[in-house]
């Protein structure tokens, strides 16, 4: 009987202890994760939690903060343009680009894409809002870069197609070449060739859009946890110069303070002028996400004639954000 009751005792306390231990292993993902996720996408897993541990100390977040409950995937950047059927084909025959969709006139609206197809860069002309004034832009102030194999050879081949210098190829201190130059139409556009890629190399391709900002580690910290992107360099004083990348590497931001020279004031500036886009599974509940994080609606859902939905907000800063979720995405 001792025997029996010894290992009655034993069962009880194994029954206990099991959902104990479950709950104590178990997390729940926040209800507005699955919103945003949406119903066919799974939920980010943990290891992708530990990945950004490390980011979020550095940002002074707990864990849970840094775990976005919108993760987007960067689609492309907008510019209203001059002339973008001239600027489509500059950039297709000379950066070796291609068109993944275009439209006819009165804009010419047109995508490409660099060869590995990670990032898109739509060039337009619509006649109802200013054309981004690129000549006028200091190129610290913000510059679209691209990664290549060659910088020499690029450099060689891009001044004889028409663009012009703003900064011969230096090296950096961490090692890396770096070029700037102006295409044709005045948009500073730099190259870099780095020793260790922060992005998969793939020949050319968009790595980077630059801004000078005038808080870079709150504009960082806003990014991380709202838009579930991640740090992958950063620096110190002054400038506290910072990469910032979706989860799959496809795109980066980088942000810095620079007081040498002028911060865009981008209230002022229309998101038909400029703008980021990135593509959501549920633009609806990006809306939710991002007003709860202190943006604005410039233009709510609408429904494009492809039946596209899109969305155009402001970031806190003025900064133009899109999201798409396209019938036919053109980008994985």
């Amino acid at each position: 009987m001792k025997a029996l009751g010894h290992f009655s005792l034993t069962f009880f306390f194994v029954l206990v202890s099991i959902p104990i231990f479950a709950l104590q292993q178990y997390r729940p993902v926040p209800a507005v994760s699955r919103i945003a996720a949406g119903p066919h996408t799974p939920i980010t897993e943990r290891k992708d939690e530990f990945k950004m541990k490390s980011i979020s100390e550095k940002l002074g977040l707990n864990i849970d903060e840094v775990s976005s409950p919108l993760v987007v995937r960067p689609e492309h950047v907008a510019f209203n343009v001059p002339d973008p059927q001239a600027s489509v084909k500059w950039y297709v025959e000379n950066l070796g680009m291609k068109v993944m969709r275009s439209s006819g006139p009165p804009t010419y609206m047109t995508f490409i894409v660099d060869s590995g197809n990670h990032m898109m860069i739509e060039l337009t002309r619509n006649a109802d809002y200013p054309v981004l004034e690129s000549p006028k832009i200091h190129h610290m102030s913000l510059h679209l870069a691209f990664m290549v194999g060659d910088l020499a050879a690029m450099k060689k081949s891009l001044l004889a197609a028409g663009a012009t210098m703003i900064e011969d190829i230096a090296k950096t201190p961490s090692g890396d070449l770096e070029l700037m130059l102006r295409d044709p139409w005045g948009l500073s556009i730099q190259f870099v060739q780095r020793v260790k890629p922060m992005l998969q190399a793939t020949g050319v391709r968009p790595e980077h859009l630059a801004l000078n900002v005038k808080d870079s580690r709150a504009r960082a910290k806003w990014f991380v946890t709202n838009l579930g992107m991640k740090i992958v360099r950063e620096g110190g004083a002054p400038m506290f110069k910072t990469f910032v990348s979706d989860l799959g590497g496809k795109m980066m931001l980088e942000l810095y303070q620079d007081a040498k020279y002028p911060v865009i004031d981008f209230k002022k500036v229309t998101p038909m002028s400029i703008h980021l886009a990135s593509m959501v599974p549920d633009v609806a509940a990006a809306k939710d996400v991002l007003l709860a994080a202190k943006s604005t609606v410039v233009e709510d859902i609408t429904k494009t004639l492809g039946g596209d939905d899109v969305l155009m907000m402001k970031d806190p800063w003025g900064f133009p954000i899109q999201f798409v979720k396209r019938v036919d995405p053109m980008l994985k």
